[in-house]
């Protein structure tokens, strides 16, 4: 009974996408202005992930505006 639930488990863990996470908890990254930018307290290196999501879009950005204007 142990091994079905120990495999059940296994079996969860690799199934989980990349918006789960093993704790749910929200933690704060920083406050500016009342505005508070939170991350779940499972998710690795927050900071690092925010920081690229913002530089690729600002990237994209410039890449379209380039685009658009030739």
């Amino acid at each position: 009974m142990e091994d079905n639930k120990e495999s059940k488990d296994t079996n969860e863990s690799s199934n989980k996408g990349i918006l789960s996470y093993d704790d749910n908890d929200e933690q704060t990254l920083f406050s500016l202005f009342g505005i508070q930018m939170t991350a779940p307290k499972g998710l690795k290196n927050p900071r690092l992930i925010y920081i690229s999501f913002v530089l690729v879009n600002l990237i994209l950005l410039i890449f379209i505006k380039n685009l658009i204007s030739n």
